[in-house]
């Protein structure tokens, strides 16, 4: 019975390791792949690394200097060494800190944790409780919900203002102060008061952390014309080839140690090969979707972007979400329109004519370009940019989202603008 147990175990913990090796190698962009295989090789005598062509097929790789944001892991670990945690679960909150993705949210659940940490339900939700604890307010959100209502509770907000989070956040978005102020028996002032404190709340939290620095990015792919035809092409640094040296498995020895260790050796590498081949697999299914979906921007630019969301992907793909955020995470491409994050491509739409949705991400251009065009004399206000949107190109966009898209552009207010005489990138 203790033998079958024993087994039993083992079973569990390579399915587990095997798991959490692909969950991990997901996230890598092509040069840190390539250096966790190395870091593999030195450990592991039968992984041999197959050499490979260092240019697409289709053209040469082209480097970029890129502004890239710095990970906010490192962070949140730091915070770690000043907290009291319990030795059973520092493991599973540092493996939840290491599943937040650029934003900040939390791209695991609770299953998924319980499994990869091998903790139970109680255990799990202890450790989120945690990671949600360090800062920025808002870390390991699962949702925009609670992202927001994690921050308007260390401000000690009234509990119906997290009520209208779950359950209102239209009517907010809209300013709908009557429809708040009628559902929660509140004045106007105070529905006004409740807007004005969520709408205070940032939606990416992860963001707010690390200055911006200069980086050089390598694609992960490129994605070009031929034929008529829109086509990804892999970086060979995304899709590196092992090979595995299976003579050591036929070793004569009476060294029953030499032989568990061989063993294990070739299990382990074996492990990531698979990893190897189902991250491919995955990469390719999401960048498909995406050259599928975003052909017009790749023609035409920013402004011709379309609203996007990771969900979209992974109902297509019949593969998670979570999987598709870490999909992108990191990555790269490069495109007819430079070299551009893969995140880029995933962004929220407002509302156009015909009832078409415009991104988030073309809007921005379009008020960049609008700026840059302005008279210096008389620079545009933020309503003025709305009025101009909503006259030229039939979005509808209020004033208040203009001033949040033109500081997250960093472009200095009207008066500013006006005063320097020039536009700040």
């Amino acid at each position: 019975m203790n033998q079958q147990l024993t087994q039993e175990q083992k079973l569990t913990w390579k399915m587990t390791q095997k798991m959490s090796q692909a969950i991990e190698m997901l996230t890598y962009n092509g040069i840190e792949l390539n250096q966790f295989l190395e870091d593999q090789v030195s450990d592991n005598p039968l992984i041999h690394i197959k050499p490979q062509d260092t240019s697409f097929a289709s053209g040469a790789i082209q480097p970029e200097l890129h502004r890239n944001e710095r990970s906010v892991h490192q962070y949140l670990h730091d915070q770690l060494l000043h907290i009291s945690i319990p030795s059973n679960l520092k493991a599973a909150v540092e493996y939840g800190i290491d599943s937040t993705n650029d934003d900040g949210y939390l791209d695991l659940s609770l299953q998924e944790w319980q499994v990869a940490c091998n903790i139970h339900e109680e255990q799990a939700n202890k450790a989120l409780e945690i990671l949600q604890s360090l800062e920025p307010a808002g870390i390991g959100a699962r949702t925009l919900q609670e992202c927001i209502a994690l921050q308007l509770q260390r401000q000690n907000a009234p509990q119906y203002i997290t009520q209208i989070i779950q359950e209102d956040l239209q009517d907010v978005a809209e300013q709908n102060l009557d429809a708040i102020s009628a559902k929660y028996e509140c004045t106007i002032q105070e529905a006004e008061h409740a807007i004005s404190l969520i709408q205070s709340c940032h939606p990416r939290p992860a963001l707010q952390v690390a200055p911006v620095k200069q980086d050089y990015i390598v694609p992960d792919a490129k994605i070009y014309k031929e034929a008529g035809q829109w086509r990804f092409e892999l970086s060979p640094f995304n899709q590196p080839s092992i090979s595995i040296e299976e003579s050591l498995l036929n070793l004569t020895t009476h060294d029953t140690q030499a032989k568990e260790y061989i063993h294990e050796k070739y299990q382990h590498a074996q492990c990531i090969q698979t990893a190897i081949l189902k991250r491919t697999i995955n990469f390719s299914k999401v960048l498909e979707q995406i050259v599928n979906r975003q052909s017009p921007f790749f023609e035409k630019g920013y402004p011709a972007m379309r609203p996007l969301r990771m969900r979209e992907i992974a109902e297509e793909t019949n593969i998670h979400v979570s999987t598709v955020s870490r999909a992108v995470k990191n990555k790269f491409v490069q495109t007819p329109q430079g070299i551009v994050s893969l995140k880029a491509f995933f962004q929220t739409g407002l509302q156009a004519k015909g009832g078409e949705e415009t991104s988030s991400q073309s809007i921005k251009q379009l008020i960049k370009e609008t700026v840059q065009t302005e008279d210096q004399e008389k620079p545009y206000s933020d309503q003025a940019l709305s009025d101009r949107l909503h006259r030229e190109f039939g979005i509808y966009i209020s004033r208040r989202t203009v001033a949040k898209y033109r500081e997250a552009l960093h472009i200095p207010s009207s008066s500013k603008r006006k005063k320097k005489g020039s536009l700040t990138t």
